[in-house]
C-alpha cells in the first residue's frame, strides 16, 4: 500500500501548490491563462476521488499524470514570478505626465544629500523612439573630490527611484590638489503608461 500513500501525497501537495495561485489569476481576470491546466486538475481529482481502487491500482499511470499537471504549474509559476517583479519594479519608475521637472527634482535631491554642489547643462534631453517608454538625461558637471564623488554615483545607483549615471568625464584640476572637474550624465526611463494597477488587484490603486 506504500505506493497509494506517495499517490495521494504527492497528488495533495500538488493541488494545494497551485490551486491559490490559480484562484489568484482567475480572480484577476486572466484565468484564459491556465483554463485549460485548471480543467486537468479538476478532472484527474475527481478521478482519484471516486474511481478508488481502480486508480490504486494503477499508480505509475496516475504518477505520470500527475507529473504532467505539475509541468503545466511551470506556466502559472512564471506569469506570478512576472507580476512579482512589475509590483516590485513599476514604482520606481515615474509617471510620464512629471517627466518635465521629475529628474531634475531627483538631480538637486541627491546632490544635496551628498553634500555635493552640480551646475546643470543643456536642457534635458529625450529619447522617444520607443513607443512604450521615453529615456530622458541631464548632464551634471561638479567640482569635487574622489571620495565624494565616489558617493554621489553610490547614492544615485542606489536610489528607490530609478537613476543611472550613463556616462562621465573626469580631469584632474592643477592648480587644486585632490579636486577634480568631472561631467556626468543622469538618465531614467518614463514608461508611457503603467499598468500594475490596471491588471492587478493587489497593486497600489489596482482594480477592485
Amino acid at each position: 500500500m506504500k505506493p497509494s500513500v506517495n499517490l495521494s501525497n504527492k497528488f495533495v501537495e500538488s493541488v494545494k501548490q497551485g490551486f491559490n495561485d490559480i484562484k489568484l489569476v482567475m480572480e484577476e481576470g486572466n484565468y484564459n491563462l491556465f483554463l485549460k491546466q485548471f480543467v486537468a486538475i479538476i478532472v484527474v481529482f475527481l478521478l482519484y476521488r471516486y474511481a478508488g481502487g481502480a486508480l490504486q491500482a494503477k499508480s505509475a499511470n496516475i504518477l505520470g499524470q500527475i507529473d504532467a499537471i505539475e509541468a503545466q504549474f511551470t506556466n502559472e509559476k512564471e506569469y506570478m514570478a512576472s507580476k512579482q517583479k512589475l509590483l516590485e519594479l513599476e514604482p520606481r519608475f515615474p509617471d510620464v505626465s512629471a517627466k518635465n521637472d521629475w529628474l531634475l527634482r531627483q538631480i538637486v535631491a541627491v546632490f544635496r544629500d551628498s553634500n555635493v554642489t552640480p551646475t546643470l547643462g543643456s536642457a534635458q534631453a529625450e529619447d522617444t523612439s520607443n513607443s512604450g517608454y521615453t529615456v530622458a538625461g541631464i548632464p551634471v558637471t561638479m567640482v569635487t573630490s574622489f571620495g565624494d564623488f565616489g558617493r554621489l554615483l553610490a547614492n544615485i545607483e542606489n536610489k528607490e527611484e530609478y537613476l543611472r549615471v550613463s556616462e562621465f568625464t573626469l580631469t584632474k584640476q592643477a592648480e587644486n590638489l585632490g579636486q577634480n572637474d568631472i561631467t556626468i550624465r543622469i538618465n531614467t526611463i518614463f514608461p508611457q503608461e503603467k499598468i500594475a494597477a490596471k491588471m492587478f488587484k493587489d497593486a497600489a490603486g489596482g482594480k477592485k
